[in-house]
């Protein structure tokens, strides 16, 4: 039972916090638009279905673009593969810096190399990286993605690999070592759970910058362009509206990215500061 009360005081405290509760709501308004929106749209994202260079009406709530496009049908159907592969990069990400803290943590010959694979990830900078790996090969989704992964595993490691070196110090991972446990098991029975919760945290952390960061390069033009996304949406609205002064078409695309990452970053440093005790009031 010891072991379950610290994970009721974290969800507690979750739920008691003003910035998680913030982050939550603007997801849950986020994703109810982006699963509702569809049934009430019925244009085609490359559909013609209006004038174009026209601001927000009745008719089109977000307006239209240079070829009349409805750019409330774009902004809606785009927001599928950002958040898809925002999601697919996240969750690897995570899964290479979970595993490579734990073990990185637990045994003393790997720790020096996970630190020193962190520290040269993190000294790259990440849009630059990803821009120039997108100017070399042919920039797809997948691509993306896997890049994407490489990159943000690093900060999620040094955090798992710092809390599984002090854990593997405790009285209890001792114990289990006295009665035969093997280090495999160890790890994966005794320390996996302890540190499980930090994953969560910088999973929901890099959910947000996963999704700037995929949105990012294709605005800059690099990535899948001829799929509808945020990133394509805001890459042809500075191509072909900044000078029409279609700033409708800059606005939503622009405003619902910034809210998702907001909305996931709050979530993520709530749960950071509840998991770390120096980051708590």
């Amino acid at each position: 039972m010891a072991s379950i009360k610290p994970k009721r005081g974290v969800v507690s405290r979750f739920l008691v916090s003003k910035a998680a509760k913030f982050g939550a709501a603007i997801i849950i308004v986020i994703v109810g638009f982006i699963l509702l929106g569809p049934f009430f749209i019925h244009t085609k994202p490359d559909a013609v279905s209006g004038l174009p260079n026209r601001p927000p009406s009745p008719a089109h709530p977000f307006g239209t673009d240079y070829q009349g496009h409805d750019v409330m049908s774009q902004v809606v159907f785009g927001a599928y593969p950002t958040l898809i592969w925002g999601l697919i990069a996240a969750i690897g990400a995570t899964a290479l810096g979970f595993v490579a803290g734990l073990f990185g943590g637990y045994y003393g010959r790997l720790e020096v190399l996970v630190s020193g694979a962190t520290d040269v990830v993190l000294s790259f900078p990440s849009l630059i990286l990803l821009i120039t790996v997108g100017a070399i090969f042919e920039a797809s989704d997948w691509l993306i993605a896997v890049v994407l992964i490489l990159i943000l595993w690093a900060t999620g490691a040094r955090a798992i690999r710092a809390q599984v070196s002090s854990v593997k110090n405790f009285a209890y991972v001792d114990a289990a070592k006295t009665s035969g446990l093997t280090d495999w098991q160890i790890v994966w029975r005794i320390i996996a759970p302890e540190v499980g919760s930090i994953a969560i945290a910088y999973f929901v952390l890099i959910v947000s910058v996963s999704i700037v960061l995929a949105a990012g390069v294709e605005f800059l033009g690099v990535g899948n362009l001829s799929e509808v996304s945020w990133g394509s949406i805001l890459y042809f609205a500075q191509q072909y509206g900044f000078f029409a002064g279609d700033w409708w078409w800059v606005l939503a695309p622009g405003l619902l990215l910034a809210l998702t990452a907001m909305g996931f970053a709050l979530i993520g440093f709530s749960f950071e500061e509840i998991l770390n005790p120096r980051l708590r009031k």
